[in-house]
């Protein structure tokens, strides 16, 4: 009889957290959100937390561009817009792999895509930034580098980002929290974290075609 209850709490456990991972990710009103729609992503801390993700530059490194977060908490950034590796859901899920990707005008400097993702280690700072100049679509072990997963943060319609591609089938990829880290240039970018207890920044994702007037941010610093 224990071993009966204790297979059937095993399979609620793991129930439960296959939902999880199946939640569908939400907008800062509450909507899903869904692939091949703009969205700006923006700090879930308001104030001192800074603004959105945006297209930039390392200096005497014009190309491949570089993902930056704004300062101002005004400037919401450029939008992205997500690309499941699942192609038949258009429902941006937590811990599964999307791309990313900033879209809206663009100056004509690089021609590399603006696709995210992992750059190789700097070697003035040792960190592993991202930038963009990745491929979309193709997952597989050659495309790794350039799919990601939303994670929730345990507060509502709040996320962070994680590289633990689950595209490479059976070949093991450390899993990395994405941080916010300064660079040479003092420029804020994305970054993944170094060893244990990193602590991922959190967003929120607006759609970019509804009214300023309408958007809150959820936490204060």
């Amino acid at each position: 009889m224990k071993t009966t209850s204790a297979s059937v709490f095993l399979l609620f456990v793991l129930f439960g957290l296959a939902n999880a991972a199946n939640n569908a990710v939400l907008d800062i009103n509450g909507e899903e959100v869904v692939t091949g729609v703009p969205y700006y992503v923006v700090s879930g801390i308001w104030g001192a937390g800074g603004g959105g993700l945006a297209i930039g530059r390392e200096k005497g490194r014009p190309c491949p561009e570089i993902v930056v977060q704004r300062r101002s908490d005004m400037d919401y950034g450029n939008p992205v817009i997500f690309s499941n590796a699942d192609p038949n859901d258009d429902v941006v899920r937590a811990s599964s792999d999307v791309n990313l990707k900033f879209t809206g005008p663009r100056d004509r400097l690089c021609l590399t895509s603006t696709v995210w993702k992992v750059q190789h280690r700097d070697d003035s700072t040792g960190k592993r930034f991202v930038e963009l100049g990745g491929e979309e679509g193709n997952p597989g072990c050659d495309t790794k580098k350039s799919w990601f997963k939303i994670e929730e943060t345990g507060t509502e319609r709040m996320y962070k980002f994680k590289y633990c591609p689950s595209v490479c089938g059976s070949s093991a990829t450390a899993c990395n929290e994405i941080v916010r880290a300064e660079d040479n240039d003092g420029q804020m970018r994305l970054a993944l974290s170094e060893g244990e207890g990193a602590w991922a920044w959190p967003w929120v994702f607006i759609k970019a075609n509804q009214p300023r007037s309408r958007i809150r941010q959820v936490v204060r610093a």
